[in-house]
């Protein structure tokens, strides 16, 4: 039996993922009343994936091409999919990231017992296969800077969504972080769901988690408009995560060690033994 869900799942250029996507929110064992994906490319490799998804749910696969220039980006992605959604509950689900089959069924369960608007589940991050814990939303990491958000875990009535006008397409990075604040300082209740049921791609093109200086803008303009509210630890790793992004290898030499050593500044023991930690699990894949 269907729940009274949209997925929405915006996509840019990622024809080989996208159908992973959409076929985890349809193997749903509560599966949701319509899937839309929002593509802002105009991607033909992408239409002809969804095109012959559409086969096997013709009434409830929607696909939305819009015009880049005017719909660019995750966030204004995302609120063109909700602006025709037909129910009162969203999911959104990135299109490089996929659900296990329970995870509706957990946060349409999870939002009815407590009455929330808002529903944040834990999740993984896969890399190369292998996958570590990632996001855990708890009550403590919502009052914070850190609540373990992200484009693939939230579940949201429409009129929380409404409040805060969705996402806002001016904020290129963080923006479900920012999303988040807004729903907070609206009164939003949010409850997190207990079981780790989403995946994150660690890796893949496109992403804008890697060293870039349009990451390091996006992080500063994250910045100017929530620092003021920021403890100092949530700044200090902001700060920490602007240096980072700066470090590109077709960056001059200097300004690579520039950088550097504003992330050691910047950092606690605890980044350093985890940036070590993360490094050599690569190496031990690698090999």
């Amino acid at each position: 039996m269907s729940v009274d869900v949209s997925v929405v799942i915006p996509t840019h250029q990622r024809a080989d993922l996208v159908g992973r996507a959409i076929t985890s929110a349809f193997s749903q064992t509560a599966p949701p009343a319509e899937v839309i994906v929002v593509d802002d490319a105009r991607d033909a490799a992408t239409e002809r994936v969804v095109r012959l998804l559409m086969q096997e749910h013709p009434h409830t696969l929607v696909y939305l091409p819009v015009d880049p220039a005017r719909t660019a980006g995750a966030s204004a992605s995302r609120n063109a999919g909700v602006a025709v959604a037909s129910q009162r509950l969203i999911a959104f689900l990135d299109d490089d990231d996929w659900w296990d089959e329970r995870y509706l069924e957990q946060a349409t369960a999870a939002r009815a017992r407590r009455n929330a608007d808002l529903v944040v589940t834990p999740s993984w991050m896969v890399v190369d296969g292998v996958a570590e814990e990632w996001a855990q939303p708890s009550p403590e990491a919502f009052a914070g800077f850190r609540p373990g958000v992200s484009g693939s875990n939230l579940l949201i009535t429409r009129d929380a969504f409404d409040s805060v006008s969705g996402f806002d397409t001016g904020m290129w990075v963080m923006n479900d972080v920012d999303f988040f604040v807004r729903l907070r300082e609206r009164g939003v209740a949010a409850v997190a769901a207990p079981e780790r049921l989403v995946f994150h791609e660690g890796r893949g093109d496109g992403h804008l988690t890697s060293a870039s200086e349009r990451r390091a803008q996006g992080l500063e303009h994250f910045l100017a408009v929530h620092g003021p509210r920021m403890d100092r630890s949530a700044v200090r790793l902001l700060k920490r995560r602007i240096h980072a992004a700066r470090i590109s290898p077709d960056s001059p030499r200097l300004q690579r060690i520039g950088h550097r050593l504003g992330v050691a500044w910047f950092s606690t023991p605890a980044d350093v033994s985890g940036t070590l930690r993360r490094r050599w699990r690569g190496r031990r894949r690698a090999h």
